[in-house]
């Protein structure tokens, strides 16, 4: 089996990609015949790209390939500027990477901001049940829809991790149909390329567990108001508390892993276990500023407080035994 993933960087972000596809090495590289890596190159340093293939080189059966997308990006212009760099949408050009990897029948789509703990094999053999696209439902589902005018009976996923079925993505155009979205889009998108991939692709979506994409705030404790607030939400706090102690994939979500190192104590676990095995090994901790530091600081005393490392290494002892 080869095991096919797209994951999209630019020189900013480029240490998390280091990370990031070091932890799908070491996992998938063990469980699978080959595992090729497509990065969707916005702008990487070549000094960069020689680092990322060296840490690649490492494994016998890997393959590390540069997509360079900086010029298609200027293809996507939203009507309305955020503050998102443009790099997120690198994604959207999956179709241009299919015309020269014909080869390629499920392909798994990754953000750079998020870790590996346990192969994924089973993702590239589940059935699809004739959907384009997989993925974990998000903390946001219904206010998204509402926002967007999604109806109510689909699902709104996060895009952090996405399964994907390449020939029903070529056949419904889904590249050129959600930039044409974004671009048409009167208004300043909260979540510009999930929200056009949720609104474009709401009737081709397959649920999977939070086990795939265990982001923060899917904390277990968190649950229970989702719950009040919306009872349509799709995960129990007995789900959500398996995935976030014996997750598959941890996605920090917009929250630096270089300075926070994960706003729960598991997402810094698995985070410390990965940086003293992958290149960027010796890279130093940045806040990026005084309100990120003083974000770490009471996070920190809080864990510090209640002894939550402590309750957190017990718990994923159970969990694994």
């Amino acid at each position: 089996m080869t095991a096919d993933f797209i994951l999209v960087s630019n020189d900013r972000y480029v240490k998390n990609l280091g990370i990031c596809t070091y932890s799908v090495l070491h996992n998938m590289c063990p469980e699978a015949d080959r595992v090729r890596l497509f990065i969707m190159d916005c702008g990487i340093t070549e000094e960069n790209k020689q680092r990322l293939l060296k840490q690649t080189s490492g494994f016998d059966n890997a393959e590390m390939v540069f997509f360079d997308i900086e010029n298609r990006l200027n293809d996507i212009v939203p009507q309305k500027k955020t503050s998102w760099n443009r790099a997120i949408y690198g994604r959207l050009f999956l179709t241009d990477l299919l015309q020269l990897y014909s080869d390629i029948d499920r392909i798994i789509y990754l953000d750079c901001d998020l870790l590996m703990d346990r192969p994924v094999t089973e993702l590239f053999t589940m059935p699809m049940d004739g959907k384009c696209i997989a993925g974990v439902s998000d903390g946001e589902d219904i206010p998204r829809k509402k926002a967007l005018g999604i109806d109510p009976q689909y699902t709104y996923i996060n895009s952090g991790v996405l399964v994907i079925d390449t020939a029903r993505w070529v056949e419904l155009d889904a590249s050129n149909r959600i930039i044409q979205y974004i671009n048409s889009f009167p208004d300043a998108l909260v979540y510009p390329d999930q929200d056009g991939i949720n609104y474009v692709l709401c009737d081709e979506i397959k649920v999977i567990k939070p086990v795939y994409n265990m982001m923060w705030m899917l904390c277990p404790r968190d649950i229970p108001k989702m719950i009040a607030a919306d009872k349509g939400y799709l995960y129990s706090a007995e789900e959500t508390d398996d995935a976030l102690y014996h997750g598959k994939i941890y996605h920090f979500a917009g929250r630096s892993m270089w300075s926070f190192y994960g706003i729960t104590p598991v997402h810094a676990i698995k985070f410390k276990k990965y940086r003293r095995l992958c290149d960027w090994r010796n890279e130093k901790r940045h806040f990026g500023g005084f309100r990120n530091f003083a974000l770490w600081a009471g996070i920190s005393f809080k864990r510090l407080l209640i002894g939550e490392f402590c309750l957190t290494h017990r718990k994923m002892k159970e969990k694994a035994d």
